[in-house]
């Protein structure tokens, strides 16, 4: 075996061991994003209930998303395990992408409050064209599954703006099935790994 042959060798070496640790972290996320669907639909849900009897305060908001993402941050802490090494690029990227995402959504808030709270009815189809954005980012990184969510979300920015009353009650359902499934998609690779393993 001569010099490049050797090297070679060593790139798809590097290159096996990469996307298999980036599996195994992605697939990690998938109990947690099961359970976050769950906290979250009921963030949106329970957004949807305030706005429907008038109450415009902030502090009640804060209050019902805060509690969501104690939740969250539960989840990752007791679901995400111990991964060997430092997180792969897949890990870190994923995790940037889905934090920036909810940076977006509480700027989003933030905005239409200082516009006027009553404004906040365009929040959910703007959250839509976010979510549309998130999503065909993880596609572009993790492959042509994801654009399909992403199509999706983006048709619900338009029904959602045509639909101003119900707009978070039709997001918090949207966002338990897109979420939700994509946990159980990753949560049933990890399976299928560990019984071939």
């Amino acid at each position: 075996m001569d010099r490049e042959e050797a090297e070679d060798a060593l790139q798809m070496l590097r290159k096996l061991a990469s996307k298999t640790r980036d599996d195994t972290a992605l697939q990690n996320w998938g109990l947690i994003w099961m359970c976050s669907a769950v906290t979250n639909s009921a963030g949106f849900f329970g957004t949807h209930l305030l706005m429907s009897r008038g109450s415009f305060a902030p502090l009640p908001y804060v209050g019902l998303w805060a509690v969501v993402f104690v939740f969250n941050g539960a989840f990752i802490l007791l679901l995400k395990g111990k991964a060997e090494g430092a997180p792969s690029f897949i890990d870190r990227t994923t995790f940037a992408i889905w934090n920036t995402f909810i940076l977006g959504m509480a700027m989003t808030a933030l905005v239409n409050y200082l516009m006027g709270i009553q404004v906040m009815l365009f929040m959910p189809a703007v959250a839509s064209v976010l979510a549309a954005m998130t999503f065909a980012i993880m596609g572009s990184i993790m492959g042509r599954a994801w654009y399909g969510p992403a199509a999706v979300w983006a048709l619900m920015a338009v029904v959602l703006a045509l639909r101003p009353r119900e707009q978070f009650a039709i997001f918090a359902a949207m966002w338990l099935v897109t979420q939700g499934t994509g946990g159980a998609l990753l949560h049933r690779a990890k399976l299928r790994l560990r019984r071939a393993a």
